[in-house]
């Protein structure tokens, strides 16, 4: 998905066959499970499975193509260290509509990633650095 395009619920036309996309995003879903690096882009083509629009549509092929063009970034386990380390990242008022944040994190055991999670924050941040807070708070959740 190109970081500068901003998709919302007005630009472009509706879609004639909204299954179609239901389906696509659905697919790409599951995909997340093992191919951790689309995981926000579909988070955010999910918010228009409702009422999808022919931007929304670009967008989900564009990740089809990225996805084409990077077969082999699956996960890849090495069994020789046992260390837990975690990352944790987030923007701020990220959303326009509503001017919520997303948290992500990634949880690596010797180097293997585990668990990660990119979701759009339940309440709207004062400022970056509470932004950041909440998302380290989830990573450490999941950490415990």
């Amino acid at each position: 998905m190109d970081p500068l395009v901003k998709l919302d619920n007005e630009k472009g036309e509706l879609l004639h066959d909204p299954e179609k996309y239901r389906r696509l995003v659905g697919k790409l879903n599951y995909l997340t499970i093992t191919r951790p690096d689309i995981s926000f882009a579909v988070s955010v083509v999910s918010q228009f499975v409702s009422a999808p629009r022919t931007t929304h549509w670009q967008a989900v092929l564009h990740i089809v193509r990225y996805l084409k063009g990077a077969p082999g970034r699956g996960l890849i386990f090495h069994p020789d260290c046992l260390e837990v380390t975690g990352y944790s990242d987030a923007d701020w008022a990220g959303c326009p509509a509503d001017r919520r944040s997303t948290s992500g994190y990634c949880i690596f055991l010797g180097g293997n990633l585990v668990s990660w999670k990119s979701k759009k924050q339940s309440v709207v941040s004062r400022s970056s650095a509470e932004a950041e807070y909440r998302a380290m708070a989830s990573v450490t959740g999941e950490l415990q």
